[in-house]
């Protein structure tokens, strides 16, 4: 666990477990003398936990599953942060004041911000689960810190785009709120065990939308729905964009195209040129080669 001020105002808590013995809360207390936010990257996981449709046709109680998720708090009215043990955890937790974020975000609206927390009721607190792009972007983060010779510039750099990516979110589901399509607490863990099923397992065949529905205990009708409107995406190019974006960082490494193409699970190289193309527009051997 590594505490940080990064910044005027900006401080981080990263932390990178295996295995709690207990369970570890964290109580941000009111501060009515700081006007600061609560940003909360949490990925929770089950050791060991490959499979995640075994334990569901096992009847597992919802408590079981990973609770990953992102969430913005007004620090105003205090925070209560739990994590429980046996339990692997990722977590970045930002406290940063409101006037701060004006130097990390282009066109930051407080005002908005305010306006909507004030409306999410008591807690002045939204939530939502985690995608494949804050788990890629911890992954970055808690892998790359500890060897960055810079680790103050590294930090902030990747704050401010986890930040950025949060506010876009913030407002889609505000968005979604006021259209009337808030999903039920039973469908948000429903669609979490399918999203992150498709994400554990992007190096395999596209598993269908009979298995992602009996994972779901949705219908297939209902869970398309539902994960387009939540997720922005249908379960296919859902997976598929995990399944590019993690190709995307091995060429970043160098990686060659073929072994790339290999690694993530296709048989024939042309077939993920031909993926890889359509996602970014260009192909990955011109990735690696810009010039």
């Amino acid at each position: 666990m590594t505490v940080a001020s990064i910044a005027a105002g900006i401080e981080v808590m990263a932390l990178n477990v295996t295995m709690l013995a207990e369970d570890l809360v964290f109580n941000f207390l009111p501060s009515r003398d700081e006007s600061s936010y609560i940003l909360h990257f949490d990925e929770i996981d089950i050791p060991g936990n490959g499979d995640n449709d075994v334990a569901v046709s096992q009847g597992s109680p919802s408590t079981e599953w990973p609770h990953s998720s992102v969430s913005i708090s007004d620090i105003t009215y205090g925070k209560v942060v739990n994590y429980p043990k046996d339990r692997v955890i990722r977590s970045l937790i930002v406290r940063v004041r409101k006037s701060s974020l004006e130097q990390l975000i282009q066109d930051f609206d407080a005002g908005t911000i305010n306006a909507i927390l004030e409306s999410a009721g008591h807690e002045h607190s939204i939530t939502w689960p985690i995608t494949f792009k804050y788990r890629l972007l911890l992954n970055d983060f808690m892998s790359e810190i500890i060897q960055h010779p810079f680790p103050e510039l590294f930090t902030i750099r990747n704050i401010s785009i986890l930040i950025e990516y949060l506010l876009q979110q913030f407002f889609v589901m505000d968005k979604l709120g006021k259209e009337g399509n808030v999903l039920s607490i039973q469908d948000t863990h429903s669609l979490s065990r399918v999203e992150q099923h498709l994400c554990l397992h992007y190096k395999k065949e596209f598993p269908g939308i009979e298995k992602l529905s009996r994972i779901s205990a949705m219908s297939p009708t209902s869970l398309k729905t539902k994960f387009k409107k939540y997720y922005g995406e249908t379960l296919f190019g859902y997976y598929q964009k995990n399944k590019l974006e993690h190709a995307r960082k091995l060429l970043d490494n160098k990686v060659p195209v073929k072994v790339v193409a290999t690694e993530i699970g296709y048989s024939n190289p042309s077939h993920f040129t031909l993926a890889f193309k359509k996602e970014y527009g260009f192909s990955p051997w011109h990735y690696l080669n810009p010039h």
